[in-house]
């Protein structure tokens, strides 16, 4: 967090000076993830998969090539717990800060930023019914833009702080982690 906080206010800093043209930035997208996820109690592990939305907001400096805002996604995985057999439709949502570099080389971008507040909340299944909330952690991305729309790669690596609800002999869902990659298709746009 420390670290993120001085990339921003360096960010912030280096575009703030007058010869950087300032410009609105959106960038709506549409995911699939694959997720890897470890309940810490017991070292068990959990997947997700499925699709989602994702929308960057913020501003655009330096003639479209340098970017910052805020990032959200949506998504609707399939959870499933290895040990147990819970496997049930799960949503999930986060939101954080990005800034990026969109370059003009063969229209590579590649962006980093941090997920400040994280859901994931698995459907009831038989016995089970859990919600993992309060994650956070790093996010990264790279793509590749062709002319209106990019193919891009982002990694999220979540820890989730607080955990409720049934999950069999377990007595605290506390402490949950989740490697998620996704793939999307976005357009991102530029004013």
């Amino acid at each position: 967090m420390k670290h993120f906080r001085l990339l921003l206010a360096s960010a912030v800093v280096l575009f703030s000076i007058n010869s950087f043209a300032v410009g609105l930035y959106i960038e709506p997208a549409v995911f699939y993830e694959t997720g890897k996820g470890t309940v810490d109690i017991d070292d068990s592990e959990t997947t997700t998969k499925g699709l989602g939305a994702n929308l960057k907001l913020g501003l655009n400096f330096a003639d479209h090539m340098l970017f910052m805002g805020l990032d959200g996604t949506y998504s609707k995985p399939k959870f499933k717990h290895d040990n147990t057999g819970y496997e049930a439709d799960a949503v999930s949502t986060a939101y954080g800060a990005v800034i990026g570099v969109q370059t003009p080389i063969l229209g590579l971008r590649f962006w980093a930023g941090y997920v400040f507040d994280a859901v994931l909340d698995p459907e009831e299944s038989g016995l089970f019914d859990v919600k993992f909330e309060e994650g956070k952690g790093p996010k990264v991305g790279l793509g590749i833009k062709l002319f209106f729309v990019a193919v891009n790669f982002e990694y999220m690596d979540l820890k989730y702080a607080k955990g409720s609800g049934n999950w069999g002999s377990i007595p605290s869902l506390d402490d949950y982690t989740n490697k998620v990659s996704m793939v999307s298709l976005s357009f991102p746009i530029s004013f």
